[in-house]
């Protein structure tokens, strides 16, 4: 049996997932409910909710957010920007930026297992240095850089997290860069853009959809309501 914060050994699966021309070959955990009933009858010893959030096997599914994003990445031009994900889980958006052409990409999470995995599945897929990876905790920002393209898929999960989000969203954004959240419209999403609101970065609301048909909101951040350029606009 383990203690809280013990590593935990997980149960993993491969999985494809599409995503337009290319597929993408993971190790996954099989289920997030699975995974999360494993874990929990291993912990021994008190622990507070919100340690038990920090180490959820959130990190280790794909969720249908992260594919509508997914879809929407592969509009945009990004070639020669810098792209930063937040709680990247999986990382498939990063995945998808890199090979879209992005010039550089940071993956982060504040998972502890979260990097082992990753490294694993960009070599599978053949994107091994073409994208990073730190782990980060927002409640402590590190000094990563500014970004063009800021990303978050299904990570309102917790009361503190709408103005904790947007503060680490108008940290990271270069001055004129923009800032995309996929929501599967969790009840914190309004909270979240208030909150942006408020850090200065102005909201606008779109609705996308997986490949499946799976809806997500769609929240653009920008300083001055900036989106990055499409394929089309680029000329592509």
């Amino acid at each position: 049996m383990e203690s809280a914060g013990a590593p935990h050994r997980w149960t993993l699966t491969t999985r494809q997932e599409r995503v337009g021309r290319w597929t993408f070959e993971l190790q996954t955990l099989p289920s997030f409910e699975e995974a999360s009933a494993d874990l929990y009858q291993g912990w021994r010893g008190p622990a507070d909710a919100a340690h038990r959030v920090d180490l959820s096997p959130m990190f280790g599914v794909i969720w249908g957010s992260s594919r509508a994003m997914c879809e929407v990445l592969l509009t945009l031009d990004l070639a020669d920007k810098t792209v930063l994900e937040l709680g990247c889980g999986l990382a498939l958006p990063s995945m998808v930026a890199a090979r879209c052409g992005a010039a550089r990409v940071l993956a982060t999470d504040q998972h502890p297992d979260t990097g082992a995995l990753l490294e694993r599945n960009l070599a599978r897929n053949d994107l091994a240095g073409t994208v990073s990876y730190t782990r980060l905790d927002w409640r402590t920002p590190k000094p990563l850089g500014r970004f063009d393209l800021v990303l978050a898929s299904d990570v309102l999960y917790a009361r503190e997290l709408p103005a904790l989000l947007a503060r680490t969203f108008a940290h990271y954004l270069s001055p004129r860069g923009t800032g995309l959240l996929s929501d599967p419209g969790r009840a914190w999403l309004p909270e979240f853009e208030t909150a942006a609101g408020d850090v200065g970065l102005d909201p606008a609301v779109d609705v996308a959809c997986d490949a499946a048909g799976e809806e997500a909101f769609l929240v653009w951040l920008g300083r001055d309501s900036v989106r990055p350029a499409t394929k089309t606009q680029a000329g592509q």
